[in-house]
């Protein structure tokens, strides 16, 4: 409840209209920014993935205006008490020092972003300028064009019929003088193969001849003149009706021309009225969102009204989050040990251990060993091997004869029975023998 309740009643009324327009204003700014920041996150995703790009520019613009417009509607009152309260020394000035901080550059980012955003809304709301073309003026042109081509074609197709027909008549009438001057001539000719002579008569006839020819040719000559005269005139005239409405289409393009350029020039200018004042319009809402916050922070100083945080067990509490990621880590580990619980009772006691087996030891164990000598005799093909086996029962020497026996050939080595590629023959010889714990020698016959 308010302490001063004077000051209460004086402004009551124009707080709450003034709590409102910050939050309008609050609206248009975030209509602005949000223009900007889709613009520029639209234009760098669309490179890298264009289907992605629309969400997630939308996505981005929200984003930023929350972070931006939210920030300013809580960092701004505490600035405000900072000063009212002269919150400047101790802890006080730091955290003092950080709001203000934060709120110019939130202040900053939003009203460049209004400012120009704005500007972007202008030109994306417009309307297109109404612009003039030259499709009447090209109609008329070439429907001028076509009926002056088709005005010449006709006197042409005139002019040469009827210089035809005076040829072709001019052409009669002197064939019919040049066949009886011909004919004449002949008749002459044929006379004074029979001996009579025409001379004179003859060169009058061929005078005729040539005089009707050169008329003949005159007379052509000069419809060919008139001819050409006639259609020298119709070309000329067509000439002339084509540059005519030739003038005429560029003089109607030039003034589409002029008046597109004053259509366009004009919205332009009211376009750049727009954006001004709608630029500016969004700086004056950054200003009533900050006076109306420092209104209200000063009415509410002057009623005597204070903020008091009632705390609950749950500002006391963790974190929902974590909270529920103990409990989740609390089930995770009941059912994991409960399933290696029951694996552990399940499973049997181990079996007794079975019987040892024996073990034998065969390092006292004594083998024979025969010791085999070759002598080479005289003859190289010949190898004497005499054998005597020792004692193997006792230690000492013991000597016996023994009755020759015959040997099996060895192997390769030094006693091999294969020499120089040949079988050597084996004779009874000196075989001596011993054991592991004795040996013997003895000779044989």
């Amino acid at each position: 409840m308010p302490t001063d309740q004077a000051f209460f009643n004086r402004y009551a009324r124009l707080i709450p209209a003034l709590k409102l327009s910050g939050y309008l204003g609050q609206v248009v700014s975030a209509l602005t920014e949000i223009a900007v920041l889709y613009t520029a996150i639209h234009a760098s995703l669309v490179f890298f993935s264009p289907s992605f790009a629309t969400w997630g520019a939308t996505s981005g613009a929200l984003l930023g205006v929350v972070i931006i417009e939210a920030g300013l509607r809580v960092l701004l009152p505490y600035s405000a008490r900072a000063v009212l309260y002269r919150r400047f020394s101790g802890l006080d000035r730091v955290i003092t020092a950080i709001v203000f901080l934060a709120c110019a550059v939130l202040l900053s980012a939003g009203t460049l972003m209004s400012y120009h955003g704005s500007r972007d809304v202008v030109d994306a709301v417009k309307p297109m300028p109404q612009l003039h073309n030259n499709k009447q003026a090209e109609d008329k042109y070439m429907l001028a064009e076509r009926n002056t081509f088709q005005h010449y074609r006709a006197d042409s197709t005139e002019i040469a019929q009827r210089y035809a027909a005076q040829s072709n008549a001019t052409k009669t009438q002197y064939a019919a003088v040049i066949a009886q001057v011909t004919g004449q001539i002949q008749t002459l000719e044929a006379k004074e193969r029979a001996g009579q002579r025409f001379s004179t008569a003859k060169a009058q006839a061929r005078e005729r001849l040539a005089t009707a020819e050169s008329d003949q040719a005159a007379k052509l000559a000069a419809l060919e003149t008139d001819k050409a005269k006639e259609l020298s005139a119709a070309t000329d005239r067509k000439t002339k009706a084509l540059a005519k409405a030739n003038t005429e289409l560029e003089q109607a393009k030039q003034k589409t021309e002029l008046t597109n350029t004053k259509t366009v020039s004009d919205g332009d200018r009211k376009t750049n009225r727009y954006k001004g004042g709608l630029s500016w319009f969004t700086v004056i809402c950054h200003l009533v969102l900050i006076v109306s916050i420092a209104v209200d922070e000063t009415f509410k100083k002057g009623s005597g009204i204070e903020d008091k945080v009632l705390p609950t067990q749950y500002d006391f509490s963790g974190s929902v989050m974590s909270e529920l990621l103990h409990a989740l880590s609390g089930k995770w580990n009941q059912f994991i040990r409960s399933g290696i619980r029951s694996i552990e009772e399940s499973t049997p006691p181990p079996p007794l251990p079975l019987s040892p087996n024996e073990l034998y030891s065969l390092e006292n164990l004594k083998q024979p060993v025969f010791n085999v000598a070759f002598e080479d005799l005289i003859d190289p093909n010949i190898i004497v091997a005499n054998r005597m086996q020792g004692n193997t029962g006792s230690t000492g020497n013991g000597t016996g004869n023994h009755a020759p026996s015959t040997p099996q050939p060895s192997g390769t080595g030094n006693g091999s029975p294969r020499r120089n590629g040949t079988r050597p023959k084996i004779a009874p010889g000196i075989l001596n023998g011993s054991s592991t714990n004795g040996n013997g020698n003895g000779k044989h016959p």
